[in-house]
């Protein structure tokens, strides 16, 4: 999986340039060493939780840490995140698409939608990359990042 090795190749990149290892920066954003060991092997991905601490705590892009720059844009102030669902809302109401036609056009689970709106779930990184290529957004505007 493409995503699962970008991660890990942004991750060990940070990391490397802010001199962590994975027990420090467990210690510094309350991510466990063991779920950070397994995101530099490449074994799992980051929940969307800890993937925005990842992105806050190295106040990097979502988009680069994703892999879909190149630069970890720095110089830009990142919002803290809202909750997914009420973000997830605004923006259909934004871009003036239902769940109905989002679900149409993604191919992905009206009933992933459904527990999203109601913040029973969040979607994994590669929904996330769906959602923003499907409504024309960052990653980082999708997840109220930035405005």
């Amino acid at each position: 999986m493409v995503i699962l090795s970008k991660v890990k190749e942004r991750l060990a990149e940070l990391m490397d340039e802010h001199e962590e290892t994975p027990k420090s920066l467990a210690e510094q954003i309350a991510i466990s060493r063991s779920a950070i060991t397994r995101y530099l092997q490449g074994v799992r991905l980051p929940s969307l939780s800890n993937f925005l601490a990842l992105a806050d705590y190295f106040h990097c892009s979502a988009d680069f840490l994703i892999g879909l720059t190149d630069e970890p844009k720095y110089e830009i102030c990142y919002q803290p995140a809202p909750p997914f669902a009420e973000r997830f809302r605004d923006l259909l109401a934004l871009k003036n698409i239902s769940q109905y036609g989002l679900h149409k056009k993604t191919g992905l689970s009206y009933d992933n939608f459904n527990k999203w709106l109601k913040g029973k779930t969040q979607p994994f990184l590669d929904n996330l990359l769906v959602l923003s290529n499907t409504l024309d957004v960052s990653v980082d505007y999708l997840l109220g990042r930035i405005k």
